[in-house]
């Protein structure tokens, strides 16, 4: 009995010694958690909540298009060679594109050059009749009707002269057409034909764009036609580009399009890289403004994927959570979160926790000193 006794006592003591020991170190614990969870104080400069404005915008679907656009086609008839320009390649003006066989236009040459000798050799044995004629006349050797047949025989030999002239100097012009040139700088972006195919005229061989000069076509409702205007400037969202673009209207046409009811509007647009002709676009015009509350962009924070601002509140930071609308500039619209007049934290706030203490600031005071001088 003893025995158990003893043993009961020693446990007895062990569990009293754990249970002592198990309480330290959960103190120790304790204190460390409220340690790391200390209140901060944060200087950082703070903003009321108030309304702004936003333009409104009647977004409509476009596409980028060139403004020099040519289907490059023959004037003569014949059989191509040298097209060795590629589909994506750029040319400059003047450059040669391709050629046609000359063989019948050297033919048409040689036959204008032998009519134009023969009334040239017509011409001067008229004159040699007329001159002959106009002296006997003088002499009253021969009638009138005699010698007024010879000057008209004179004259159409004069006219038929002209008129080989004409042919051999258009025939020698065709010689031109047999090599086609680049119009205007641009980039091959279409070929119809290859070398050896049988040129005719009006049947485009290849297409040329100029891609340094772009605009933005769209297609637009009869209400928001009647209150555009050439000189209007609009937003034009095109794929692949980081950043809005601001196109104004050039061209506005009247004539609805019989299918869809809606009018063609043309936008310039500045200069461009890396874009190519039928390139998406979306093209907002501007169609009045709505007033909404508005935050400067780094006010808003992203914790563990969740948009928000921190509100001041008796002194203390309190994260809200933000739905987020569109960005103007700076700015950017709160639609649910926050009410007017609430006073946010604008700056100084990526460490910043909620229930931290915020010294307020002024703006000019979180500028750095080189900024300063600058502003000043």
């Amino acid at each position: 009995m003893k025995t158990i006794a003893k043993l009961i006592l020693s446990s007895s003591l062990v569990a009293a010694i754990g249970l002592s020991g198990c309480g330290k170190e959960a103190t120790e614990t304790d204190n460390a958690d409220n340690t790391d969870k200390a209140v901060q104080t944060i200087k950082a400069p703070v903003e009321t909540v108030s309304l702004g404005t936003i333009p409104l915008k009647a977004v409509v679907p476009g596409a980028v298009v060139p403004d020099q656009k040519a289907q490059i086609a023959s004037r003569l008839m014949g059989y191509i060679k040298n097209l060795d320009v590629k589909v994506g390649q750029q040319v400059k003006k003047g450059e040669l594109l391709f050629s046609i066989d000359s063989s019948d236009v050297n033919s048409q040459i040689l036959q204008a050059k032998s009519a134009y000798q023969q009334a040239e050799a017509a011409l001067k044995d008229a004159k040699l009749d007329y001159d002959r004629f106009s002296k006997l006349y003088k002499e009253d050797s021969v009638s009138k009707q005699q010698f007024d047949k010879i000057n008209l025989q004179y004259k159409v030999a004069q006219e038929n002269l002209v008129s080989a002239k004409t042919a051999l100097n258009q025939a020698k012009s065709q010689l031109n057409y047999a090599n086609v040139k680049a119009p205007f700088d641009g980039v091959v972006v279409d070929k119809m034909a290859v070398a050896g195919d049988l040129a005719a005229p009006g049947n485009p061989v290849l297409v040329l764009e100029n891609l340094k000069s772009l605009s933005v076509r769209t297609q637009v409702a009869e209400d928001l036609f009647a209150v555009l205007r050439p000189g209007d400037e609009a937003e034009v969202i095109i794929d692949g580009q980081s950043k809005p673009l601001t196109g104004t209207i050039y061209t506005l046409v009247s004539a609805a399009d019989p299918k869809t009811r809606t009018h063609t509007v043309k936008l310039s647009l500045p200069s461009l890289v890396n874009v190519n002709s039928g390139t998406f676009a979306r093209v907002g015009f501007k169609r009045g403004e709505r007033q909404t509350m508005m935050v400067p962009k780094s006010a808003v924070l992203n914790r563990s994927g969740v948009e928000g601002v921190f509100v001041l509140e008796d002194g203390k930071a309190n994260f809200h959570m933000v739905r987020l609308g569109e960005e103007i500039g700076d700015k950017v619209e709160i639609k649910a979160g926050l009410n007017l007049g609430d006073t946010i934290v604008v700056d100084n706030n990526i460490s910043l926790l909620n229930g931290d203490n915020i010294e307020v600031l002024d703006v000019d005071t979180v500028l750095e000193p080189a900024e300063k001088e600058g502003a000043e």
